[in-house]
């Protein structure tokens, strides 16, 4: 392939490479939704919000155990697991 006028087209990129990045339309604001939760969704939402509260609880006590020292660990429990998830797994 021969390119006989390399001025123009190093212009053209040049003329590219300056050019501003900006939108050649501007965006329309969106309009606002009116989003309305059913009475069984904010029922789920509630118990959710219990149970993330009562894990948060959980955790605090239990790092408080650790930090204190009291916290004791059921090593046949962790045994159990381990073999319960390698028989799984294998």
């Amino acid at each position: 392939m021969r390119i006989n006028d390399m001025k123009s087209a190093l212009l053209t990129y040049q003329n590219q490479q300056n050019r501003p990045n900006t939108p050649t339309t501007p965006k329309k604001p969106s309009a606002s939704v009116d989003v309305q939760i059913s009475s069984r969704g904010q029922e789920i939402s509630k118990a959710m919000m219990s149970e993330q509260t009562q894990r948060q609880n959980r955790v605090q006590e239990l790092k408080q155990q650790v930090i204190d020292g009291s916290y004791q660990v059921d090593s046949s429990k962790i045994a159990e697991k381990f073999i319960g998830f390698w028989k799984n797994n294998s």
